[in-house]
C-alpha cells in the first residue's frame, strides 16, 4: 500500500461536475470560498484566472486543469476587465439549464470557450500534514501535461460523459471526477520544484520508506531510532529531516496516523475494539482508549455507537 493512496482513502473522496457548458463574450465567474475543492478544465478557447491572494491574472489555454484543493477564492473570466457573477448563480443557473453566457442572448452565436467546472469533497478535518500542505492552486499547463499523458484520458472521459449524458453518465462522471483529483495530486507531487513539505518527502528515497513502514505497519513499537536504522540514517539526522519536511516529529505523526487508522477500522468495520487498538500498536485496551479520546476527544465506543 503506497502511502499516498492510503491518506486519499481515508479521505472519502466525492466528486462531481457542475457543468460543461460554452461561454460567449463577455463571461465570468467569482468563486468563493467553499468546503468542496473545485476545478476548472478548459477545454477550448482561453481565459483568465485571478486568485483572491495575488495582484497578476493568470492566462488559461485550451487543455489547462486548475484545481483548488483548499477551495481558494478566485475569478475565472475571458478578459482580465470582465464583469463577474457570482459562481453559486452561475452554477444554480447551469443546472438548471438556463444559460447566463450564450450566444442568443447577447447576440453572438459564436462560443468561444468551451469549459468544464467541477469540485471534489473530502474529510477537510482530516487532521494530517497532507491536507495543511496543499497549495492554493494547482495549475496543469500544455507543458505538464505532456509529461503526464495520462491526464487526457480522464480528462476526455469527463467531457465526453458530461456531453452525451448516456445512462450511467452521472456515476461514470463522479468517479472519473475523483480519478482526476487524484492524478493532479500525483503530477503536482511528481512535478518537481516542491520545496520541503509532505509531498516532497514522498518522493524522498529515505523518508517515503520511513514513512511507508508506519503505514504498512502500524501495529509495530517503532522507535526513531528503530525507523533511523530501517533507512539507513543516524537517529539525529532521521528526526531533524523528517521534523523538516513533514513538519512533526516522527513519533507525533506515528501516533495519529494509528488514531486515523483507528478511527477508519471502527467506522468501516465490526471488529471488536480490542483487535482495532492491537492492529494500530496498542496491547493494552485502557492505553488505546485513552490515546483516542486524547486525540479526538471521544471515546472508541461512542464512535462505534454512531454507526
Amino acid at each position: 500500500m503506497d502511502v499516498l493512496g492510503d491518506i486519499l482513502r481515508i479521505l472519502r473522496l466525492r466528486g462531481s461536475v457542475y457543468f460543461n457548458a460554452c461561454f460567449c463574450t463577455p463571461w465570468g465567474m467569482d468563486m468563493a470560498e467553499s468546503s468542496r475543492a473545485s476545478f476548472h478544465i478548459i477545454v477550448r478557447g482561453e481565459a483568465w484566472l485571478k486568485m483572491a491572494s495575488a495582484s497578476e491574472s493568470i492566462k488559461l489555454q485550451a487543455g489547462d486543469i486548475v484545481l483548488f484543493p483548499s477551495s481558494a477564492p478566485h475569478s475565472i473570466r475571458d478578459s482580465i476587465d470582465s464583469k463577474c457573477l457570482p459562481g453559486e448563480q452561475v452554477v444554480t443557473a447551469y443546472q438548471a439549464k438556463k444559460p447566463l453566457f450564450s450566444g442568443d442572448q447577447l447576440g453572438d452565436s459564436s462560443p468561444e470557450v468551451n469549459i468544464v467546472c467541477g469540485y471534489v469533497e473530502f474529510d477537510r478535518a482530516f487532521p494530517h500534514p497532507f491536507l495543511s500542505n496543499l497549495p492554493e492552486l494547482i495549475h496543469i499547463d500544455a507543458q505538464l501535461r505532456s509529461r503526464f499523458y495520462w491526464l487526457d484520458s480522464v480528462i476526455r472521459q469527463i467531457v465526453t460523459e458530461s456531453e452525451e449524458q448516456q445512462p450511467g453518465s452521472d456515476v461514470l462522471i463522479d468517479r472519473f471526477t475523483e480519478i482526476l483529483f487524484i492524478q493532479v495530486i500525483r503530477s503536482y507531487t511528481q512535478s518537481g520544484g516542491i520545496q520541503q513539505s509532505y509531498f516532497s518527502a514522498l518522493h524522498d528515497k529515505q523518508l517515503s520508506t520511513a514513512l511507508s513502514l508506519m503505514h504498512n505497519h502500524p501495529d509495530k513499537a517503532w522507535t526513531v531510532e528503530l525507523l533511523a536504522s530501517e533507512i539507513g540514517m543516524s537517529r539525529s539526522a532521521f528526526y531533524s529531516r523528517f521534523n523538516d519536511y513533514i513538519g512533526m516529529p516522527p513519533m507525533k505523526y506515528l501516533f495519529e496516523w494509528r488514531m486515523l487508522q483507528a478511527k477508519q477500522q471502527i467506522q468501516d468495520s465490526h471488529k471488536p475494539l480490542v483487535i482495532v487498538a492491537e492492529e494500530v500498536g496498542y496491547h493494552s485496551d485502557s492505553a488505546f482508549q485513552k490515546a483516542f479520546k486524547r486525540f479526538y476527544h471521544f471515546t472508541p465506543a461512542s464512535l462505534r455507537k454512531l454507526k
